[in-house]
C-alpha cells in the first residue's frame, strides 16, 4: 500500500526543495569557479595552478620552500636567493614594497610573472592586455642569452612592458612588445614574465617553458627558491578555504536538513496545547444585552444602584470601614485618608442617593450619574485598568 502524506507533510517537503534548488546551484556554480581561479599558488593541483612546478623544482635539486611571511621577513644574505612572486592578488603597502627593493638591493633575485606583479618591482612600467588569449602563442627568442636556451616558449600576454631602457634586457616579445624582461637593481636581479602560463600545471611542459623557469631561478645546486603565497592570501587561511570552496554550501544543506527534521519532530512530540478559540460574543455586545434588559424591565434605578453599590463596597474595603457609613462620612474619608482632592465626590454620592429615591429616574440623568461616578473610580484606583 503506497504511503500517504497528508498536507502539512507534503507543505514540508516542497519548501525544503524551494530551499536546497538554490543551495545546489550556487555549490555547483561555486565549484566552476573554484577549478577557474587562475591562480598560479604551489598549493593548487588545478590546470592554472603551479603544484607541479613547485614539486618539480624539489626533485631537481632545488632548495625550495613556500614564503607566507611578509616581505620584511625575508633572510638579509639575499645572495643567491630567489623570490617567486606569482601573480600576486593583492597591491603591496609602501614597507612591503620597500623591503622588496632592499630584498634586491642586497642581491636577491625575484622572479614575477603575470600583470599584477609589476606594482612589488622598482621602475616597472606596463599596460594590460584587454583581450588575453585563452590558448598560448609561441613566441621565439629576441636575443641569445642565459633565459633563452630554452628556445621558443608559448605563453598568453596578459600585459607588456612599456619602459624602454638599455637596462632593460628583453628576451621575447610580442611583435615588438616585451613580455620577458631582466634587469638588474642594486645587487640583485629582477625577472618580469607578461604570463604566468609557462609554470602552471596545464602548460609548463609546453615548448621551452620549463626551461624558461629553470633559466629564470637560477643554478640549482646553491639557490634557494621561496615560493610566495603571502600574496595569495585568499588560500592560506581556513576561514578563506572555506569561504573559497563548496564547503560552506554543504554545512548550509546540513543545517537545512536538521532544521527540518526538528520541526518534524516537534510536530508530532510536542506539546499539545488547546485550539486557541475566541469568543462568539464581545464585551460590547453583552454590555448591548444588558442594558435592553434594563430598559425592558423599567429598571433605571437599578442600572445605577449596581455600580453605586459597587464603589461604595470597594472605597468601604480599602478604608476599612463598614458598609452602611453615610455617603458624607465615606467621602470626608476619601478626601482625608486618601488625599483625594476633588470636592466633587461628595455632591455625586449624594446626587445618587436622591436619584435612586425618584422614580422617574430618566436614563439620561442614570447614565450621567453612572459615567461621573466611574470617573472618580479609576482615579481612585480602586479598579486595575483592565477591569
Amino acid at each position: 500500500m503506497p504511503l500517504k502524506l497528508d498536507k502539512s507533510d507534503r507543505r514540508l517537503l516542497l519548501y525544503a526543495a524551494l530551499v536546497l534548488l538554490p543551495v545546489l546551484v550556487a555549490t555547483a556554480l561555486s565549484t566552476a569557479t573554484e577549478q577557474d581561479s587562475g591562480i598560479p599558488s604551489s598549493y593548487s593541483a588545478r590546470p592554472r595552478g603551479a603544484k607541479a612546478a613547485y614539486l618539480l623544482l624539489g626533485e631537481l635539486g632545488f632548495n625550495v620552500e613556500r614564503w607566507d611571511h611578509p616581505p620584511s621577513m625575508l633572510p638579509a644574505e639575499a645572495s643567491n636567493t630567489t623570490l617567486v612572486l606569482a601573480l600576486p592578488l593583492h597591491s603591496p603597502s609602501k614597507e612591503e614594497k620597500e623591503a622588496l627593493r632592499l630584498f634586491l638591493h642586497r642581491g636577491g633575485r625575484i622572479l614575477a610573472t603575470g600583470f599584477t606583479s609589476a606594482q612589488f618591482l622598482p621602475d616597472a612600467e606596463t599596460e594590460s592586455e584587454p583581450l588575453v588569449m585563452p590558448v598560448g602563442k609561441e613566441y621565439q627568442p629576441q636575443l641569445l642569452s642565459s633565459l633563452t636556451r630554452g628556445g621558443a616558449i608559448r605563453m598568453a600576454p596578459a600585459a607588456y612592458w612599456k619602459k624602454a631602457s638599455t637596462g632593460h634586457l628583453v628576451h621575447y616579445a610580442d611583435e615588438n612588445r616585451p613580455i620577458v624582461v631582466s634587469f638588474r637593481t642594486g645587487q640583485g636581479e629582477v625577472i618580469w614574465w607578461a604570463s604566468s602560463m609557462p609554470l602552471t600545471n596545464a602548460q609548463i611542459a609546453e615548448a621551452g617553458n620549463l626551461s624558461l623557469l629553470l633559466n629564470s631561478l637560477g643554478d640549482a645546486s646553491n639557490t634557494h627558491v621561496y615560493w610566495d603565497e603571502y600574496f595569495h592570501s585568499d588560500e592560506k587561511t581556513l576561514g578563506s578555504y572555506i569561504r573559497t570552496t563548496p564547503i560552506i554550501f554543504g554545512l548550509a544543506q546540513g543545517g537545512i536538513v536538521v532544521l527540518a527534521l526538528l520541526l518534524t519532530y516537534s510536530r508530532r512530540h510536542g506539546p499539545v496545547y488547546p485550539a486557541n478559540e475566541p469568543s462568539r460574543l464581545s464585551p460590547l455586545e453583552f454590555v448591548e444585552t444588558l442594558g435592553g434588559l434594563y430598559r425592558q424591565a423599567k429598571a433605571t434605578r437599578v442600572a445605577l444602584e449596581v455600580p453605586f453599590a459597587r464603589f461604595r463596597t470597594l472605597a468601604t474595603r480599602q478604608l476599612g470601614l463598614k458598609n452602611d457609613v453615610a455617603s458624607n462620612d465615606l467621602a470626608r474619608a476619601i478626601r482625608n485618608r486618601l488625599g483625594y482632592k476633588d470636592e466633587s465626590l461628595q455632591d455625586l454620592l449624594q446626587a445618587i442617593e436622591s436619584a435612586l429615591q425618584d422614580p422617574e429616574l430618566q436614563e439620561t440623568r442614570a447614565l450621567d450619574l453612572a459615567q461621573q461616578l466611574s470617573l472618580h473610580t479609576r482615579h481612585l484606583q480602586l479598579i486595575s485598568h483592565p477591569q
